[in-house]
């Protein structure tokens, strides 16, 4: 199977457009503040379609794309449809109502832009003067590019020597104020909120004469039924942020200006240093890892009883460090949050890999039978699109006979060059939106899970076999990540791994029980 080389539209001279037909697709987004931006999609769609229809040889083919999702992102499903069909060939220009309706971030525009020009799709708003297929439009995106970039770094100096030059008065900088204070407005200082505060001292006491953690602190806060500042139960991460600011020392701390008493201080200095010392005793700890490869299955097991992902944890014991996966409720708020259990990492770890080995190790059947299911799923769903394909296919052939028909009578004399020309020129134009169609639909349905070739499967196993003997643990996780979809756990806690299959659907594997030194294997098959 050979591939075309990449099609590069024509540049035309400055400020000249192209002229010729031109397949024109539509993106439209309606902003999540629909108050503040009140261009519905409908409302764009008549303006759009109006606008196509006053351009000579402009043809609107398939169905606009369209979101409704914030513009910050370019993760949005309408849009990554639309830079899809751009790199196939599908149509010659993008239109929008505004470059806003498109991205609200200078970075994002350039580079979808960019992804544009590399498909030979020009850029277009309906409104505004963009339009990259001309030399003055690729001009203007570049003009635009400066002065929005210069604009946004004078606004960052001005706000961060805007904020330094508070904090060397010893003003609060901004944002949330501290828990156990409030902000005078009229001098912008730290005061003390008299309701508070004693929770703050409550806290660096437990913290420095009970040796509580951050966690154990507060679920005692959450037992004795103390809300935090927003009427929320604590979390050991917050309690960690006010353990970590100098604010309750009395000291303003911003970028490089450190301003000591600068209001009333909520935990005298010595036991602020000795707060210090014992969190940096134990950092290495009971703190959770900061090597992210050491836990293979983080953010793959979902918690049976409150959903959330578990994350990998450890425990500091007498001779060694214990690491765990755990509940993020459980983690962060406590057996308060989630009274999950803790899952043994190593352990879960080993009997994860040995599961895939043993699946993998005489999984042709099983891949087979389940990519035969998928694919007859997906027939059954396709049934509506196979009909509408045989549809479009049919009205391309009948408006392809009515120009045949159209000429032929032109040629014999019988109907005027007018009339002839006006209706196969509108017949053409239909005929190019109804091939885009069917190009679509015929993508939708072609695109199904195939079993992956003999050498691949081999190939897994030879990972396997290294990464379960001798392999290291970035490898061993980087296998698990491209191998396994999700780990399930059960009511009775019983681990089910659903592995992913190379160009296939992912595949349930055999359950493992939990059992108390980790994981054992189930007698229950698939």
């Amino acid at each position: 199977m050979t591939t075309s080389p990449k099609r590069r539209r024509p540049r035309s001279g400055f400020g000249d457009k192209p002229t010729g037909d031109r397949r024109i697709a539509i993106y439209v987004r309606r902003s999540t503040d629909d108050e503040r931006q009140p261009f519905s999609i409908d409302a764009q769609l008549a303006s759009l379609r109006a606008y196509i229809a006053s351009q000579p040889g402009w043809t609107l083919v398939g169905e606009p794309f369209s979101d409704d999702a914030s513009g910050a992102t370019t993760n949005r499903p309408g849009l990554q449809r639309a830079l899809h069909a751009a790199q196939a060939d599908r149509f010659d220009v993008l239109l929008v109502y505004r470059v806003d309706r498109f991205t609200r971030r200078l970075s994002d525009l350039l580079e979808l832009l960019g992804q544009l020009d590399e498909a030979g799709v020009a850029f277009v708003s309906a409104t505004e003067p963009f339009d990259t297929s001309t030399s003055i439009g690729r001009m203007l995106v570049q003009l635009l590019g400066v002065f929005a970039e210069f604009e946004r770094e004078t606004i960052i100096d001005r706000v961060i020597n805007g904020m330094a030059a508070k904090a060397q008065k010893g003003q609060w900088v901004g944002g949330n104020r501290p828990y156990g204070y409030h902000v005078d407005r009229p001098t912008q200082k730290l005061t003390v909120h008299e309701a508070e505060a004693p929770i703050v001292r409550e806290i660096a006491r437990l913290y420095v004469h009970e040796r509580l953690g951050t966690r154990a602190i507060a679920t005692e806060l959450n037992r004795r039924g103390i809300t935090n500042r927003t009427g929320k139960r604590w979390s050991g991460l917050t309690i960690g942020r006010i353990l970590e600011s100098p604010a309750y020392a009395g000291d303003i701390s911003y970028a490089d200006v450190y301003v000591a008493d600068a209001h009333p201080a909520l935990i005298d200095r010595d036991t602020w240093r000795r707060i210090r010392e014992i969190a940096d005793a134990r950092t290495d700890g009971s703190q959770r890892a900061m090597s992210g490869s050491e836990y293979h299955l983080t953010g793959l097991i979902t918690c049976p009883d409150c959903g959330n992902k578990y994350i990998g944890t450890s425990a500091r014991g007498r001779n060694q460090t214990y690491r765990y996966y755990t509940c993020y409720s459980r983690s962060r708020y406590g057996t308060h949050g989630c009274s999950a259990p803790r899952l043994d990492a190593p352990a879960t770890d080993d009997a994860t890999l040995q599961a895939l080995y043993n699946f993998y190790s005489d999984a042709d059947t099983l891949i087979r039978d389940a990519i035969a299911e998928a694919r007859n799923h997906r027939r059954e769903r396709h049934e509506d699109r196979r009909a509408e394909l045989d549809t479009v296919q049919a009205d391309i052939i009948a408006k392809s006979g009515a120009i045949e028909r159209y000429l032929t009578a032109f040629e014999a004399g019988t109907l005027d060059d007018t009339i002839a020309g006006e209706r196969i020129k509108a017949l053409k134009q239909e005929i190019v939106a109804l091939s885009s169609r069917r190009d679509e639909i015929t993508d939708l349905i072609e695109d199904e899970p195939t079993m992956p070739e003999p050498d691949t499967l081999e190939g897994i196993r030879a990972e396997l076999r290294h990464a379960i003997a001798e392999g290291a643990s970035a490898e061993r996780k980087a296998l698990i990540e491209r191998l396994i979809a999700e780990i399930k756990v059960t009511a009775d806690y019983r681990i089910i791994p659903v592995f992913r299959v190379p160009l296939g659907a992912p595949v349930r594997a055999l359950p493992h029980m939990v059992g108390r030194a980790g994981l054992e294997p189930a007698t229950e098959g698939l």
